[in-house]
């Protein structure tokens, strides 16, 4: 049976130098909900799979009225954060890593974002009516699935190792504020700060995220596309 040191063995260096801040919190405390997991015998991709039922309805939550089901919602995010370092630790421990694993991997992030980005445009809306900021929420989660594919039909051009040494500045940074970053636990904080300011905080503490995200993947976009369009001309 494996044990706690054959997951932390398991992580390479490259990995390690490549987490963004708030990854090094998630992986210890993936720890033993990896072990558990490799315990009850979950594959790796069931686990992804798994991840993706805890970020929807996370999404589902965050997006009602009130106090305790946005709560809920934003701490199915951050399990959802932590699942996501689980599967990685399983395919690594187990050796079982393959081609599917790394898809399935990829698409439950995408839905992941999918679900943060649109339902912090809703935990807006209802607080204020502002039909806009659903429309800046939605563009936001376009620019991210944009950078995304562009890098991936750039990786596919030049190959792994070099697509990732193109754009490692920009994933570690991604991977601090995004979220698998210090976005999730930032949703839990401002909602509990908004009821305790009847609101206030909490809806000026969202906006603060979503214009961020609207900033950090809109222009990263746009900056990631140029980048790759000049790698792949040259």
């Amino acid at each position: 049976m494996y044990t706690i040191k054959d997951i932390v063995d398991s992580l390479p260096e490259e990995k390690k130098r490549a987490d963004g801040l708030w990854s090094k919190v998630l992986r210890p405390l993936a720890l033993p909900f990896t072990w558990l997991a490799l315990r009850m015998r979950l594959k790796a991709n069931a686990v992804s799979y798994l991840s993706v039922v805890f970020s929807i309805s996370g999404g589902v939550l965050f997006s009602m009225p009130g106090f305790w089901a946005p709560l809920w919602g934003a701490v199915l995010f951050n399990v959802f954060s932590i699942l996501d370092c689980v599967d990685g630790n399983i395919a690594r421990t187990t050796k079982t890593a393959n081609p599917w694993g790394n898809w399935a991997d990829a698409v439950t992030g995408f839905i992941a974002y999918i679900a943060v980005f649109t339902a912090s445009g809703m935990y807006v809306f209802l607080r204020t009516g502002w039909w806009w900021v659903l429309l800046i929420t939605s563009l936001t989660s376009s620019a991210n699935l944009l950078t995304r594919a562009a890098f991936q039909f750039y990786k596919n051009i030049v190959g792994t190792k070099e697509a990732r040494g193109s754009v490692s500045f920009e994933q570690k940074l991604a991977d601090t504020v995004g979220v698998t970053g210090f976005m999730m636990p930032l949703l839990v904080i401002f909602h509990c700060i908004g009821a305790l300011t009847r609101g206030g905080g909490g809806v000026f503490g969202m906006s603060a995220i979503i214009a961020f995200n609207a900033a950090f993947y809109g222009g990263g976009c746009l900056l990631t596309l140029i980048k790759l369009a000049r790698k792949s001309n040259a």
